[in-house]
């Protein structure tokens, strides 16, 4: 049975994320953060338009081919407050005029609305202006505590409802952005097995109860004892991350990893049972004998993965 929405995917219950049409979806791309972050503040360092660029950018994933595009979005540092009430800044606008851009290319998106990770690395010490809740709470608690959680929950809601000013679309309703991953690389703690399920369940409840129906996603890679709570949770699906030979070496790493990308045996874990599965980012940094992404695609593919995103 489809899982029918007015989403143009949906999700059978075997798992597989399909077209209207019944194609399966097979989206392939990379991650852009050029709205947030260090990559806004190296834009401006170079007195670069920041627009501008992202019409080249996305101009240039066309050229490529590319059908695929994570968004990671620091709203929780960023755009936010204490609360988790939305912000309204420079970050957001540069956000919705890269939300147009993207589906005027035919782009179809993964977003990732809480990144969980510090905004200030790795150039700033500090910045006044950063007062979101991912500032103001301890990344481990986000799980756990209840106040975390109502932050969380408040700016999710929120943020779904933003009005894009460029596409005329709130971001719930844009075409385009067909999966939400809520928060990106979270603390993880499966020991908590009912708490974990009943976090992952509030993430759910807050996008959904702004009539968001778009496919939403939970990271497992994290920590892979995960896939039972997720298995057990409103969810629709796990997302991935994948860096076979590490990631940040601090030096080239040597060697042939074509064995090593053969296989990505966690993704099939039973305990996900029939849920969707989607590579939020994947990259091989350190090596320079071959290039393994046509391997890693072909990969992905074998194991059920429908999007896979290189790391930025």
């Amino acid at each position: 049975m489809l899982q029918h929405s007015d989403e143009l995917v949906e999700l059978d219950d075997q798992g597989v994320i399909r077209w209207k049409d019944g194609r399966e979806v097979t989206l392939f791309g990379a991650n852009y953060c050029l709205p947030s972050a260090s990559d806004y503040r190296a834009a401006g360092k170079v007195g670069a338009h920041r627009k501008t660029l992202i019409e080249g950018d996305m101009a240039h994933f066309a050229r490529l081919g590319f059908d695929g595009l994570r968004l990671s979005f620091w709203g929780d540092w960023e755009n936010s407050e204490s609360e988790g009430n939305l912000v309204v800044n420079d970050h957001l606008d540069l956000l919705d005029y890269l939300i147009a851009q993207a589906t005027a290319r035919g782009i179809w998106m993964l977003l990732s609305p809480i990144v969980s990770h510090s905004s200030l690395w790795p150039d700033l010490a500090d910045d006044p202006q950063v007062i979101g809740f991912g500032r103001t709470l301890e990344k481990s608690r986000l799980g756990i505590d209840e106040k975390a959680i109502a932050a969380q929950c408040n700016y999710l809601r929120q943020f779904l409802d933003h009005h894009n000013p460029y596409s005329g679309q709130a971001l719930k309703d844009e075409p385009n952005i067909l999966f939400i991953e809520m928060i990106n690389e979270p603390c993880h703690h499966a020991e908590d097995f009912a708490g974990s399920v009943r976090y992952i369940n509030a993430l759910v409840d807050a996008v959904r109860g702004v009539g968001c129906q778009k496919l939403v996603f939970h990271n497992v890679s994290q920590d892979f004892a995960m896939a039972g709570p997720i298995q057990k949770s409103k969810v629709q699906g796990s997302s991935f991350g994948w860096y076979p030979c590490g990631l940040d070496m601090r030096g080239r790493v040597r060697g042939n990893f074509l064995p090593s990308v053969d296989d990505y045996a966690p993704i099939r874990a039973r305990e996900l049972g029939c849920k969707a599965k989607v590579v939020y980012e994947f990259d091989m940094p350190d090596t320079l004998e071959s290039c393994y992404y046509p391997a890693m695609a072909r990969t992905f593919r074998a194991v059920g993965a429908q999007f896979a995103a290189m790391f930025s």
